[in-house]
């Protein structure tokens, strides 16, 4: 089965003073509070940390021995990854990695597409991104490329998309919150499958969110790190 990666590019590094380590904790913890109602297995969530030889289930997260774990540890390295997991070791794990420089999620189970929405919108609501995807070995391995983060079939662009742009779109979701104003776009319903089909579509959509300008390239923007 493959590993599917949900994937962010900020705009810029997040500040790392201690007040917005606090604020972004609270902005965790207001994702997590909504990503628990999509799926049963993210109902629970424990810092993902290398105390101890045995998973670290006294650190719930959200409470107070976590909240202090995650500030600590942001305090002594201010690139120090907000880091959780749901206590899985199967095919139902999923991890959550929340940093000054993006937001990345990591599973195995292939949520259904109104799920996969959800949790894009989830974040969305919450965090100011210039582009979001989901990504696993199929879409790096058909990257058209290189040099641009990679196009997947279910991805998020930070302008609106009109049908006629794109040689292929199953749906678009619009996104207008506080910090984003956007396009959610989904390439086919079945956007896991890993077929010619599908392959094509991504491939040649690729090309034409390239020519918008809407894929980041893979190397970070000059000034990324002037938060």
């Amino acid at each position: 089965m493959s590993e599917f990666f949900l994937s962010t590019r900020f705009f810029t590094r997040l500040p790392s003073l201690e007040v917005d380590t606090q604020k972004q904790l609270n902005t965790l913890k207001e994702i997590i509070d909504k990503l628990v109602l999509i799926d049963p297995i993210l109902s629970k969530w424990y810092i993902n940390n290398p105390i101890g030889k045995k998973p670290p289930f006294d650190y719930p997260f959200p409470s107070g021995k976590a909240d202090e774990y995650l500030i600590n540890s942001r305090k002594a390295d201010s690139f120090q990854s907000f880091s959780l997991w749901n206590g899985e070791d199967n095919s139902n794990f999923v991890a959550i990695n929340f940093d000054t420089f993006d937001f990345r999620m990591n599973f195995e189970k292939v949520f259904n597409f109104d799920q996969i929405i959800n949790i894009f919108k989830i974040i969305l609501n919450n965090i100011q991104c210039q582009y979001m995807y989901l990504n696993n070995d199929f879409f790096t391995e058909i990257n058209v490329f290189p040099h641009r983060l990679v196009t997947t079939s279910i991805c998020y662009v930070p302008v609106r998309i009109e049908e006629n742009y794109l040689p292929h779109l199953y749906q678009k979701v619009g996104i207008d919150t506080e910090y984003n104003q956007g396009t959610i776009l989904v390439f086919d319903k079945n956007w896991a499958d890993e077929t010619n089909d599908l392959k094509k579509k991504v491939q040649e959509n690729s090309i034409a969110l390239v020519e918008l300008g809407v894929i980041p390239e893979t190397e970070l923007p000059e000034g990324f790190f002037e938060s």
